[in-house]
């Protein structure tokens, strides 16, 4: 039993070997057109040697020399293959960094000037004027004459209450003082007659004192009636509520009918033009600013409301006289006229003020650049080359950099092409070749535009 399995086993494993040799003949043309494909300098060949198992008596050593063939012919077309690969990778990659000389840059010339020193900050929109309105007498709303909201002028009625009362009482103060002007005029009329009969001593001096003290008493009297009808007037006047400024109405707190008391408010008013812009600046800008203004310059103010991109222009008119000790700055405020319906008292804004100027020699902000020493520029030199100078930034104003270090003016700096330079670099100012009309020049031509030119197949395989 033992003999027979060995007998099986061993017919098993010649049969495996059997069949492996002709699935390696059958798929060995296919491998080498394959790697004929992979590799075009290498032509596909077919093993001929290569024959039938079924009616060749050595088809094992056969398959075993197509296999050794397929090998091979796979081996030199890869190898061909990955040394043009090679070659080509490397005659490009030796171009490219054998592609010397200057480096393109963009440049322009620093300039001395005088920049504005910028302060940017928080602010708020605040009204010159905004009160409540109130009454100052007490009685029952009889009439409103405004909408919630409107926009009214100062000396525009608002709300009117009963008034009645007051009118009779000055109807009143009226009559008693015409009662009080007549006795007073026959008065002065006795008063005179009397100084005539003195004259003629036909009464007594007594007589004539009498009169003339009863002309004085009369006086008096006209003068309280004239006063009281005053005070009535303006009891009569205050039951007419107006707006004491141009401004703009909240909503009303009353109804007719409404019964008020003195200090009652009716309506909240609010002006809203000219507007104040109002933000603090450090302590340390306070003597610019003190500066500015001894000098009478003007410290322009530019306000834009959070959000938008609207600016409104103006002119700082308050400096707060003390500092917060608390937050170490002080109050400014500018004033902003035609602003209504753009602004709102309340509104928060971005502000930028200018408050005075400084000189510095000014570079494009792009032309700088931030180094773990502090920031560099790359200034061009009459021969072109190129010089890294540390720099001392004092200020910054749109897209201009103000320096007090490290560059003339009249120097060229490098505002394009940073990236590719150092220190001693040999450069091409493409803004110098524009103003003297040279064409640009150094351009790559298209990929595969040297070899086309100028290169030359260096071997029959390769021409084929």
């Amino acid at each position: 039993m033992k003999k027979t399995l060995g007998i099986i086993l061993v017919a098993a494993i010649a049969a495996g070997l059997y069949w492996r040799d002709s699935i390696v003949a059958v798929t060995t043309p296919y491998v080498s057109q394959a790697l004929a494909a992979v590799s075009p300098g290498t032509a596909p060949t077919a093993p001929a040697d290569v024959k039938d198992p079924a009616t060749t008596g050595n088809g094992h050593k056969q398959h075993a020399n197509g296999d050794a063939s397929a090998a091979n012919g796979a081996g030199q077309a890869a190898g061909s293959g990955s040394g043009q690969a090679a070659g080509k990778a490397s005659g490009q990659g030796g171009g490219r960094r054998g592609s010397g000389g200057p480096t393109r840059v963009a440049t322009v010339s620093a300039s001395a000037e005088d920049m504005p020193i910028e302060r940017r900050t928080i602010g708020s929109i605040a009204s010159p004027a905004n009160l409540t309105v109130s009454t100052e007498t007490s009685g029952l709303v009889t009439e409103i004459l405004v909408k919630d909201g409107a926009d009214v002028k100062a000396g525009d009625v608002l709300v009117r209450l009963d008034s009645r009362i007051a009118e009779a009482t000055v109807e009143k103060d009226q009559a008693a003082l015409t009662r009080d002007q007549a006795t007073l005029d026959h008065a002065r009329e006795t008063a005179t007659r009397q100084e005539k009969l003195l004259s003629n001593e036909a009464v007594s001096q007594q007589s004539l004192e009498d009169a003339n003290a009863t002309v004085k008493t009369a006086e008096a009297t006209v003068a309280v009636d004239q006063a009281t009808l005053k005070s009535d007037m303006v009891t009569l006047d205050q039951k007419t509520i107006r707006a004491p400024f141009d401004g703009r109405l909240g909503a009303l707190q009353v109804v007719l009918g409404s019964l008020v008391q003195p200090q009652t408010a009716i309506v909240r008013l609010t002006r809203l033009d000219p507007l104040y812009a109002t933000f603090a600046l450090s302590e340390s800008d306070a003597s610019l600013v003190r500066t500015a203004q001894a000098a009478g310059k003007p410290i322009k103010v530019s306000v834009t409301p959070l959000g938008t991109t609207d600016a409104f222009t103006g002119n700082v008119d308050f400096i707060d006289a003390a500092v917060d000790t608390t937050s170490g700055t002080f109050t400014a405020r500018a004033t902003l006229t035609g602003v209504a319906d753009k602004l709102v008292p309340g509104q928060s804004i971005a502000v930028m003020a200018a408050i005075g100027s400084t000189p510095v020699v000014s570079v494009p902000t792009v032309a700088l650049q931030a180094t773990q020493q502090g920031n560099v520029v790359y200034v061009v030199s009459a021969d072109n080359t190129v010089a890294v100078r540390p720099v001392t930034v004092a200020l910054s104003a749109g897209d201009r950099s103000g320096l007090t270090a490290g560059v003339r003016a009249g120097e060229r700096v490098v505002v394009e092409g940073q990236v590719r330079l150092a220190e001693g670099m040999k450069v091409v100012d493409a803004a110098a070749e524009t103003a003297n009309g040279k064409p640009e020049t150094g351009k790559q031509g298209k990929p595969g535009g040297d070899q086309a030119a100028g290169s030359k197949p260096t071997s029959t395989a390769e021409a084929q």
